[in-house]
């Protein structure tokens, strides 16, 4: 009798023991799109997808490596895209935006490529983000000191004037050539360059062929070095030059006054530089300022499908042309990297970079940098 009770004391332990697993297994077995259960289970998430690379254009000329140094920071560490720079000339990367094996061009001198550039924006194929720079320019220019004196290194103004091209021939007399002292000298820009030509058809319309002789360097490290040579010696000169560079981000240079740009002038200037027009026969209709460069950012439309974060950040990335000639300066003469100089912009720059994000991407590259 004893033995039956305990057997039933047993059974009925076992059978409590079974329908506890058997609860237990039933609450464990939810699958994780159900919803939270009354003690406040959340369901699962899904493994967030890793993010593609985003791909920058390296052209190769410097103030273009800073650009991409400064924006692929941002997409990397503010953003968490792995971002790579792919060197390539100019017309492979017309091909690449197009076709989105290339994602961002950080700097694109449009009015060099402009028929291109109106045709793929108006197939949508490239999307515009507006300019990197508030200008872009290029033209005639002598050092300040000409101007204003530098009292720091004991010069006087020499030419306290001299403001545009009209004034130039009185002050020939300052920079002459050294085989012809008769005549100025114009540091013109790089040989096999068209501004090479257009700087000797404008010199004609200005009536000033006569009195000053151009001095053509093979590359821009000779054109450089022979307006660094100057001006450290504090001696007068006159150059072609562009910026933003490092040069005018170094050296104090004043850019002379033309008269203003106009597409007719600047159809004349065509003709002549395509030989339609010969050089005795250009009057004063062929001369006027350059027209100011845009410079602009554009991507491949397909970032801003799967990158829009990105697409809004780029188009508020945009720096000063002095800030950038500054940041170029301090690269060239520190012996920096593009990175590096990146750096020094984040460091000297801080209200100008944060403008261009929100505070918590922001806060992560500022992390970052430490």
């Amino acid at each position: 009798m004893q033995s039956s009770r305990n057997i039933r004391r047993y059974a009925s332990a076992m059978a409590v023991l079974l329908a506890s697993v058997l609860f237990l297994t039933a609450c464990g077995s939810k699958t994780t799109d159900t919803p939270a259960d009354s003690a406040g289970t959340a369901p699962k998430q899904e493994a967030e997808k890793p993010k593609q690379v985003i791909k920058l254009a390296d052209l190769q000329w410097q103030s273009l490596w800073i650009n991409n140094a400064i924006a692929g920071f941002i997409i990397k560490n503010g953003y968490g895209y792995p971002i790579e720079t792919v060197e390539m000339t100019t017309p492979i990367m017309q091909q690449a935006l197009v076709k989105g094996d290339i994602d961002v061009v950080t700097e694109m001198w449009t009015g060099n490529i402009i028929e291109w550039y109106k045709e793929v924006q108006s197939k949508k194929q490239v999307i515009d983000l507006g300019p990197v720079m508030d200008r872009a320019v290029q033209g005639w220019y002598v050092p300040a000191y000409m101007v204003k004196g530098d009292a720091e290194r004991g010069i006087k103004a020499t030419a306290p004037d001299l403001k545009s091209v009209a004034d130039l021939e009185k002050y020939i007399h300052l920079f002459p050539d050294p085989e012809e002292p008769s005549k100025g000298l114009m540091f013109n820009c790089i040989t096999g360059w068209e501004c090479a030509k257009i700087n000797r058809i404008k010199l004609q319309a200005y009536g000033l062929s006569d009195v000053i002789n151009v001095q053509e360097p093979g590359a821009s490290a000779a054109l450089d070095a022979a307006i660094a040579g100057a001006y450290k010696k504090g001696e007068p000169f006159f150059t072609y030059y562009w910026e933003p560079t490092w040069l005018v981000g170094t050296y104090d240079m004043i850019l002379l006054e033309e008269p203003a740009f106009t597409a007719e002038c600047n159809a004349s200037i065509q003709k002549a530089l395509h030989d339609e027009v010969a050089m005795d026969a250009i009057t004063s209709e062929f001369g006027c300022a350059y027209e100011d460069a845009l410079v602009t950012k554009a991507v491949t439309p397909a970032l801003k499908e799967r990158a829009p974060e990105v697409v809004t950040f780029l188009e508020k990335f945009s720096l000063k042309t002095d800030d950038l000639n500054k940041v170029s300066s301090y690269m060239e003469l520190e012996k920096k990297t593009a990175d590096e100089a990146a750096a020094y912009f984040f460091k000297n720059y801080p209200d100008v970079w944060k403008s261009w994000v929100p505070a918590d991407i922001a806060a992560k590259v500022e992390s970052a940098l430490k």
